[in-house]
């Protein structure tokens, strides 16, 4: 295909920039085309793209792919737009132009895109099932010409009814009448073919508008080499081997990974592997063998993604990586906290350059190993902005390992295990799933032969039962019929302690634990701590350090469980859900080296768990239960979430409209390609907050661990103490710098030192906004201090008393 095909000649600007001659379109569009053949060429996706295309209609394969590319290729076929060109290009060559009219170009560029092929199909193609589906597979296509400098919305809205396009749009709704019969059989294939089309569209179009701008070209997307997989498995290959003969639960540990890899090994084809093992049987470790495994196995291989629910499990698992690879490969930490990675290949680049590169590197995840969140993770599957789809092609042949997959939203879990299987088995990704409480997802599919157990069930029992994990906690109840009060919970903990250095308690509302934590201090009962999600990070750390090696006491809340790196000795805990406790139990003889003193928990009853862990399917099933309390002293969860996901199943299946059940309109929506909807349905965290920003100080020296404070600039310090005045100083200034990139990269190093002064409350309250003054740049600055304790703690009730906000 040429470009003359539509008119496009060197008259025609694409960009223009201060310092250089205008590139012109037909240069542009070659770039985008040429960096859509590296992505291509360096992910390994022609047989991805391929395979997907093929089994939508391979009868019309090489129309399709023709179709895939140039829609890529002709994303800005609207810049022809006369209008455009005079009032946006400033193009000399259409000074005669009248003003009258729109300057846009991407929907003028889709519109041509429609025209140009419905007028081939209506030459070329006979046969009226293949003329309809190649019609309504064109239409979706080109709705990415027509979003690429937008988000994605909604299908049936395209094009909206204006008087210029009403005529367009009702005679293509007649075109597509029972179009049912005629497209794809799999509803999720279309919708991920189109989703990687638009990520495809918008990255090579970006890759090459910043080729323009900077004068760089790009060809390292952070990938595997044969020879780097090579080393991988080397470098921890003889990691392995430096700690000598396995010996006590260090043999036991080897055992899971050794029977896992095997496991894997036995079915290296197929997608996602659940890897179930209990808390402290080095899951992480196992992990890193399976990735071995699976890149050396498979020459497409060629990314890792972690993907975590808490920063502080992002912040472990990168320790352990640095402590086997140390500087071997380029490992990348994405979430809101991490600074971007500032990149400097060449010392007499221009400073803006380098911003550029670096920005650019943090957007599309150009990194082999990557850290990340599950709400990042599930952006990037379910997004709707460029930033969200600029990385979804680097998903494609990766190995993708989720760490705590319960903590996910279970009212999401059937729709999350549909979308995981087609995106695993369409784009190549292995998908390792782990926990100590793993709900077997694929209760909910037909065809369940694409997910593997890595520990069988016979050798799963075995493990779980052996006296390191099983044995390793004493569990005692605390009458569970009743609501036990804090003198009851005190009198047990006066009696237990003086067996006890370490001592945890957990509640589920952070209220209580703050009011049963000042019970404790009137009790003048030492070391004693508190940890909520009221703690700054650094005081969170300070507590956490406190612990390895000192007597102490700490009141609670969930912010203890998954990712909290501590071995306490014993623990009382307000019962909630089946895998909180569980995971709570983690905590006690962590090192499983404590047999000697007993280690114990105590479960007892104090709040409503269903206040806070509210529309939780998992709340029936509670330790109130001999049943439940059987399965957790047995680690025996696969009965239990059974248990859990039948209900979610039955609350699926249930007809909300009369017509459609849950389930049945979460399928529609896929149908339509409701990209929006889609969106606000997988979003995993729903809660509207405002995040208060306080310019309190930090006394930097009493938290000498904390990475953030190693070498803090000047500017940001107040007589040795880390001054949040400062630090918000600095911030409002960021907001004046006219570079975008340049910016952002400041931005997330400011970022990494604002976390300690921020905390989030609710935005509505009984329907009514708290009154907190005027946001800037998405925080709420408040000047009075006296919200924050001598520990650097947000207290949250003054707050809530003075502001008419909500205890959260």
């Amino acid at each position: 295909m040429l470009l003359s095909d539509f008119g496009i000649d060197e008259r025609y600007f694409a960009h223009t920039c201060i310092d250089k001659e205008p590139e012109k379109l037909t240069e542009h569009l070659d770039l985008t085309l040429e960096y859509y053949k590296k992505i291509v060429e360096s992910k390994n996706l022609n047989f991805v793209i391929d395979s997907l295309i093929k089994k939508i209609d391979s009868k019309n394969f090489e129309l399709i792919k023709e179709m895939f590319i140039n829609t890529i290729y002709l994303h800005d076929l609207g810049k022809k737009n006369p209008i455009f060109q005079k009032v946006k290009m400033k193009n000399s060559l259409f000074n005669s132009c009248e003003d009258e009219g729109d300057s846009k170009h991407s929907h003028i560029g889709a519109l041509e895109f429609i025209a140009y092929y419905n007028n081939r199909f209506s030459k070329e193609i006979k046969n009226d099932v293949d003329f309809y589906r190649l019609n309504f597979i064109l239409y979706n296509f080109s709705y990415h010409i027509s979003k690429h400098h937008g988000k994605l919305d909604n299908m049936n809205e395209y094009p909206k009814d204006k008087k210029e396009n009403k005529k367009k749009h009702n005679d293509f709704k007649s075109i597509l009448k029972d179009i049912d019969d005629y497209i794809t059989k799999d509803d999720f294939d279309f919708f991920i073919l189109n989703k990687l089309l638009f990520s495809l569209v918008i990255s090579s179009d970006y890759f090459a508008t910043t080729a323009y701008m900077t004068d760089k070209t790009f060809d390292n997307f952070g990938i595997f080499q044969k020879e780097d997989k090579l080393l991988f498995e080397s470098l921890y290959s003889d990691f392995i081997k430096s700690f000598g003969e396995p010996k006590g639960i260090n043999k036991l540990r080897n055992e899971i990974s050794k029977t896992a890899v095997e496991e894997l090994s036995k079915n290296i084809n197929k997608s996602i592997f659940y890897l179930e093992a209990p808390t402290g049987s080095g899951k992480t470790l196992t992990s890193i063998s399976l990735a071995s495994k699976l890149l050396n196995t498979n020459e497409n291989l060629n990314k890792i993604f972690y993907i975590f629910p808490f920063n502080t499990l992002v912040e472990q698992t990168k320790k352990v990586f640095q402590n086997i690879f140390e500087n071997n490969f380029d490992i990348g930490v994405i979430n809101s906290v991490t600074p971007i990675k500032e990149l400097n290949d060449d010392e007499n680049e221009k400073e803006e350059t380098n911003y550029d590169k670096s920005h650019l590197n943090r957007l599309f995840f150009n990194e082999q190993i990557i850290f990340t969140t599950h709400v990042k993770f599930f952006d990037i599957l379910f997004g709707t902005t460029k930033d969200d789809n600029f990385p979804l092609w680097q998903l494609a042949n990766s190995v993708i390992i989720i760490d705590e997959i319960q903590s996910y939203n279970n009212n999401l879990w059937w729709y999350m295990t549909q979308f995981f299987e087609k995106f695993a088995s369409l784009l190549n990704m292995k998908i390792i799933i782990m926990s100590a409480t793993l709900p077997k997802l694929d209760f909910f599919l037909e065809k369940k032969d694409n997910f593997i157990s890595l520990i069988p069930d016979e050798k799963r029992d075995e493990i779980f039962g052996d006296r390191y994990f099983k044995d390793r906690v004493n569990i005692k109840y605390l009458d569970l019929d009743n609501k036990i009060t804090f003198e009851k919970l005190f009198e047990v903990f006066k009696k237990e302690n003086k067996k006890y250095k370490k001592v945890l308690f957990e509640f589920i509302k952070k209220d209580t634990a703050r009011r049963f934590y000042q019970f404790l201090k009137e009790k003048k009962i030492k070391n004693l701590y508190e940890l909520s999600g009221d703690d700054n990070k650094a005081f969170r750390e300070y507590v956490i350090d406190k612990t390895k090696d000192e007597e102490i006491v700490i009141v609670a809340t969930q912010v203890i469980e998954a990712g909290v790196d501590i071995d306490m000795d014993l623990g009382f805990k307000d019962i909630s859900t089946l895998d909180s406790e569980e995971q709570f139990l983690g905590r006690i003889n962590r090192s499983c080296q404590k047999s000697e003193i007993n280690p114990t928990v105590y479960f007892f009853h104090m709040d409503d768990a269903d206040k806070i862990y509210k529309d939780d399917n998992r709340l029936e099933f509670d330790l109130r239960t001999k049943e439940y309390q059987e399965i957790l002293i047995n680690k025996n969860f696969g009965k239990y979430y059974a248990n859990v996901l039948t209900l979610i199943q039955d609350k699926g299946l249930k007809y909300e409209d009369g017509h459609l059940t849950n389930y049945g309109i979460f399928k529609k929506d896929v149908k339509d390609l409701n990209y929006k909807k889609i969106q606000e349905n997988m979003r995993l965290i729903k809660s509207s907050q405002f995040t208060l920003y306080f310019p309190f100080q930090i006394e930097i020296a009493k938290y000498k661990k904390v990475n953030e404070f190693k070498n803090l600039d000047e500017i940001f310090l107040t007589d040795g103490k880390l001054d949040g005045q400062k630090v918000w100083d600095e911030f409002i200034v960021l907001n004046e710098i006219e570079s975008f990139t340049k910016k952002e990269i400041k931005k997330s190093k400011i970022n990494s030192l604002m976390q300690f002064f921020t905390f989030n409350i609710f935005k509505y309250y009984d329907g009514q906004r708290p009154h907190i003054g005027e946001e800037m740049y998405g925080y709420y600055f408040i000047e009075n201090l006296d919200y924050i304790t001598d520990e650097g703690k947000f207290d949250r009730e003054k707050f809530n008393e003075d502001k008419n906000s909500r205890f959260i």
